[in-house]
């Protein structure tokens, strides 16, 4: 059954809110892109009804609404309803100036970096959870040795988070990953730390600022990215005999001094500078101190300001007997954060998201370890962390207020922080924490509910994919034939091969446009995998589609949202209609460019109609140059004779 693309493009139009609501769209090899007034308008699983669409994806700022190989069909349909369409390139240059704000950019940023290490950083804070009730019951002392096992396991992470993040990092901007961990290594030697502790140190007459980098990101976020340049200059300028090891030895020559005597102190010294801060502010306004301190204590934790603010308790507690400033602040801020991540877990379908928020949230509340919660849930979400903030900042206003102070030093602040608010006076001081923990956690969960909006889950797609499997004919427009010939694909293109499920971009990791595999490039020569025609080459050059002599039809996408480079660094030496052969050069890129620019280079190979045949089986090498065998279709009949 043919799909009515008119009929399509209307149902489409009405779903994302009307062609008042659409500001613009345009077209890539697989989706349409929609730039919307008010994406909140729109309707996913309205839009995920229609019969051509596979998959609605919110991304970048766009509405993204995955066709498949008859996109261009239902864009034609959509101007003629008299939606506003651009070229590639044109939207491009809009949404340049219109996408998200700087500080919205940079916290997707932070929480993209950080969604990889997320696993570690549950393991970690999980245990500090498993010591802190283990402790609290009395089944372990603070002076068991098992006890401080458990400490050393859970804080592993934490203390090593700035060499793991450098990883994430490098990885995705497209640096040496190995020479950022080296950097930020050097950050945490011990004999860094020593060399703080007996006295003031300089590297070749310059002043290194005493600082503390376990946990600490900013640096890392900081320096990084400057490491990128660094290593394309010293790449320029390496003799190619002895790059091997002048390249790596001019990066850390001039990567580690900026780190340390630039990049790495910032942390130091602004913390610094908001101890001076909170003290002048807290003999003028304590109440409005500790709320702004609740508020925004998860971007001073990010920071690793939050150090500066220690001997703040330390004092306050030697000289007064207690701390009304930061320990309260801390406690009404890490309950806020789990109770935001609860929230989510209560308001999202998907499986995955859940089981991570319950996770993070339990960390935060029982432990105080708010990095699960932060990075992993509130931050990527952002209006959780909104929630979360407004709800600290609350909590920390009443606290204020009733003066609430911790009589003792603990761990990081958690629900068992109120053992330290036990009054040698009474049990006044300790009430008014148990509602200021009410006020934080009730808040934060209910504002979360409120704010947080499900933009598409793995449940309601798997749901989809019962109705209407992701690879039928009517689903994926192609050809009809039952295919009768076994069909072999070269390599397109020399690199490591991988599983679709290593793409980012779930269209092709979860298989919804077809099967294949992807290909690191090691070289910018993209060749036909085929002998047959070239159906479209995309006006970007960033992606083409074939179709065998036996009927396979085959789509290679370099690189993931490379359609954004807007043609740069693309030159395709095909159009659609060209007859072809296998290693046929259909498109030149340049590799090391597309890489500097930050984009992730791994290319899905899929094959659009798989569904027409038999198995289909991917090679077993690991590594692959261009016209290697690389993944065989079995024939329909062959299969049904076996």
């Amino acid at each position: 059954m043919k799909n009515d693309f008119s009929a399509d493009a209307k149902s489409i139009l009405d779903a994302v809110g009307g062609s008042e609501n659409v500001i613009s769209v345009t077209h890539c090899m697989t989706r349409l892109r929609f730039n919307l007034a008010d994406e909140d308008l729109a309707s996913d699983s309205e839009v995920e009804n229609v019969p051509s669409v596979l998959r609605v994806i919110r991304q970048g700022g766009q509405y993204q609404v995955v066709i498949g190989n008859d996109v261009p069909k239902v864009y034609s349909e959509l101007l003629r309803l008299g939606v506003s369409g651009d070229s590639v390139t044109d939207t491009v240059k809009k949404e340049s100036g219109k996408k998200e704000n700087v500080f919205s950019r940079f916290l997707g940023f932070v929480a993209g970096s950080m969604t990889p290490l997320l696993p570690a950083m549950l393991g970690g804070g999980m245990v500090k959870v498993l010591s802190t009730l283990l402790n609290a019951v009395g089944v372990l002392s603070e002076t068991s040795p098992t006890y401080a096992v458990l400490a050393i396991i859970g804080d592993a992470f934490f203390y090593f988070l700035p060499i793991m993040l450098a990883a994430s990092i490098a990885e995705r901007i497209g640096s040496s990953k190995m020479l950022a961990m080296l950097v930020a290594a050097i950050l945490l030697h011990p004999q860094l730390a020593a060399l703080f502790d007996a006295g003031e140190v300089s590297f070749i007459g310059l002043p290194v600022t005493s600082a503390v980098y376990s946990s600490s990101v900013l640096p890392v976020f900081i320096m990084i990215p400057i490491m990128k340049y660094i290593e394309i200059f010293a790449d320029k300028i390496s003799p190619s005999v002895i790059k091997v090891f002048f390249k790596p030895l001019l990066v850390i020559l001039v990567a580690a001094p900026l780190a340390l005597i630039v990049v790495g102190p910032i942390g130091a010294i602004a913390g610094n500078l908001l101890a001076d801060g909170v003290n002048f502010l807290y003999a003028r306004a304590g109440w409005l101190t500790i709320a702004l301190l609740a508020a925004f204590m998860p971007f001073i934790i990010m920071t690793g300001m939050h150090y500066a603010l220690i001997p703040i308790a330390t004092i306050s507690i030697s000289s007064l007997g207690f701390d009304p400033i930061v320990i309260i602040s801390m406690f009404c801020s890490n309950l806020a954060q789990g109770g935001a991540a609860l929230g989510v877990a209560a308001k999202t379908r998907d499986k995955s998201t859940r089981q991570i928020s319950v996770g993070s949230g339990v960390s935060a509340i029982i432990a105080g370890v708010t990095e699960p919660a932060l990075y992993g849930v509130t931050m990527k979400f952002k209006k959780p962390l909104i929630a979360a903030c407004i709800a600290a900042g609350v909590s920390g206003l009443y606290a204020g207020f009733s003066g609430v102070a911790a009589y003792a030093l603990g761990g990081s602040p958690s629900v068992f922080t109120l053992i330290q608010m036990i009054s040698p006076d009474g049990f006044g001081n300790l009430v008014s924490g148990l509602i200021a923990m009410a006020v934080s956690l009730l808040l934060s969960f209910i504002l979360t509910l409120a704010l947080y909006r499900e933009k598409s889950t793995a449940a309601e797609h798997a749901e989809k994919d019962e109705k209407t499997p992701a690879a039928s004919p009517e689903a994926v427009p192609v050809s009809t034939a039952v295919a009768t010939d076994t069909v072999s694909l070269v390599s397109p293109l020399s690199g490591d091969v991988l599983p679709l499920s290593s793409v980012r971009d779930e269209t092709f990791s979860e298989e919804i446009l077809g099967k294949g595999c992807a290909i690191l490039p090691t070289d910018g020569h993209l060749y036909s995998p085929v002998n047959g025609t070239v159906i479209s080459v995309f006006d970007t050059g960033h992606a083409v589609t074939l179709r065998s002599e036996e009927g396979a039809e085959v789509l290679i996408h370099i690189g993931q949202d490379t359609v954004a480079l807007g043609g740069r660094y693309f030159t395709p030496h095909k159009k659609g209609g060209d007859k072809v052969r296998k290693g046929d050069l259909l498109i030149s890129f340049d590799l090391e460019s597309i890489r500097r620019e930050g984009y992730d280079l791994v290319t899905p190979v899929i094959v659009t109609n798989h569904s027409h045949y038999g198995d289909l089986k991917i090679t077993g090498s690991k590594v692959v140059t261009a016209a290697d065998e690389l993944m065989t279709l079995e024939a329909t009949d062959k299969r049904s004779n076996a």
